[in-house]
């Protein structure tokens, strides 16, 4: 059973999916309690496998890696649970609001995440939010328990920002018939299905969202012994003919040389990737590059390793629109920073101010308002000796009194306080996307004043 809509699935009974919940907690036990959906995802009464724990952190790590949320942002938690997921995004400085088909789980969600928690009981077809009300959505291990997973994924779609993304982090193909699964649907009455990674990323599509992709999910890590690893890395380039003047008789002089060849074998083992919801140009070129000077079997494993990831655990990240990226969530962050009037001297303990004109070299907007969480950019000096060894680390900082577009410049002004031991210093003035980086860290370069610092009689 995969994505369709056929008539068992759209009938399935939704209440007992609101019933599962109760029916594990039951015993006859008295003291025997659901411990385990407090401790999530760490180990508790009735779940104390570490392999079941690291899973769900794995599982959880790689979901938000390919949602890339930013501090501030408004996600929704969809099949919640629990809400650990919630409980965790909160711990990042995410504002959540967590849904889930039954109340079992939402009052446990409640004393999880403390009287300030946002908990709606709803079903993931009919959303009870206004369009337009979200950054993100996240749903991991959930949506296979949905009947009509298109109306799902068009609600999902409403629900969101023009900019917003939906991750959603599935089994794949074999679920449905794992002993596991025919057991809770036999004992709980739950509906489970295979979810298959190109059906999901057309039907997101088919939903309306502009970019679909699937990511790779591979618990647990693959290992190989020493032996293993020194045969790949010994691992050359395919035997291919260097010229074609060398090709021996019978042999076509205007057959392709072995640029061409395995140029043509790269295309052919990438095709798959081209696809809707493959990778970007900017992702697959590098990846030509490296499949261009590598062995042609080991290649062919790895991607034969990431597709069988995929088919088992797919990671389908869906947007309504193309997101640009900005300091929030930065690309490339590259700044020119030209002094425009700066002392040289200074009297010890004297305040001054050094002048810029700074212009945005890289392809990242740079936004100016300033939020207690970071993601702005600003113009921030070091002090350092002549060795450019660090004397003081936060010197100061000039918030930018506009957003600044890739291309453009923008002058701007920090004031500052010498210190008060005189002797010879350097500024180091650079960019900074507050909490994120400094500019430098990502390979932009700063500028350096001398700073002559004297004695005051």
């Amino acid at each position: 059973m995969s994505l369709e809509r056929t008539g068992e699935v759209l009938a399935h009974d939704k209440q007992k999916e609101v019933e599962a919940v109760a029916r594990k907690m039951t015993s006859l036990d008295p003291d025997a309690r659901g411990d385990w959906l407090f401790t999530l995802p760490f180990a508790g009464t009735g779940m104390s496998n570490p392999r079941i724990s690291l899973g769900e952190i794995y599982n959880f790590a790689v979901s938000i890696m390919a949602l890339d949320p930013a501090p501030g942002d408004w996600i929704l938690d969809l099949g919640s649970g629990s809400c650990w997921v919630s409980e965790w995004l909160s711990r990042m400085l995410i504002h959540t609001v967590s849904v889930d088909i039954s109340p079992d789980m939402l009052r446990i969600g409640q004393q999880r995440l403390g009287p300030g928690a946002r908990l709606a009981a709803g079903d993931f077809e009919a959303l009870p939010f206004a369009s337009g009300s979200f950054d993100g959505a996240v749903c991991i291990s959930a949506l296979h328990h949905v009947p009509d997973i298109p109306r799902t994924l068009s609600e999902i779609r409403r629900v969101l920002k023009d900019t917003g993304r939906a991750v959603f982090s599935e089994p794949g193909r074999g679920h449905a018939s794992s002993p596991q699964s025919q057991a809770e649907m036999q004992e709980l009455g739950v509906l489970e299905r295979d979810v298959v990674a190109a059906e999901l990323l057309d039907e997101c599509l088919r939903a309306g969202f502009q970019t679909a992709q699937v990511h790779p999910y591979l618990f647990p890590l693959p290992a190989h012994s020493p032996e293993e690893w020194r045969a790949m890395q010994a691992s050359g380039e395919p035997r291919l003919r260097s010229d074609k003047r060398d090709a021996g008789p019978g042999v076509n002089p205007q057959a392709p040389g072995p640029d061409q060849q395995r140029r043509k074998w790269v295309q052919r083992l990438l095709a798959p990737l081209r696809a809707p919801g493959g990778f970007r140009p900017q992702q697959r070129e590098p990846m030509e590059r490296f499949l261009m000077g590598q062995d042609a079997r080991l290649a062919w494993q790895c991607l034969v390793g990431v597709r069988n990831a995929i088919e088992a655990h797919p990671v389908v990240v869906a947007g309504k629109e193309e997101r640009r990226p900005d300091s929030r969530r930065p690309a490339r962050l590259r700044a020119a920073i030209t002094v425009l009037d700066a002392p040289r001297q200074v009297d010890a303990g004297e305040r001054f101010a050094i002048r810029v004109r700074v212009r945005n070299d890289g392809d990242t907007l740079w936004l100016a308002r300033q939020t207690p969480w970071g993601g702005f950019v600003a113009l921030g000096a070091k002090l350092v000796d002549t060795n450019n060894l660090l004397v003081v680390h936060d010197y100061g900082r000039s918030l930018l009194g506009q957003d600044v577009e890739p291309g453009e410049n923008i002058e701007a002004e920090i004031g500052l306080v010498a210190p008060t031991q005189a002797g010879e210093y350097r500024v180091k003035l650079d960019m900074v996307d507050e909490c994120i980086a400094w500019f430098e860290h990502m390979g932009s370069p700063p500028v350096l004043r001398p700073l002559t610092v004297t004695r005051v009689e």
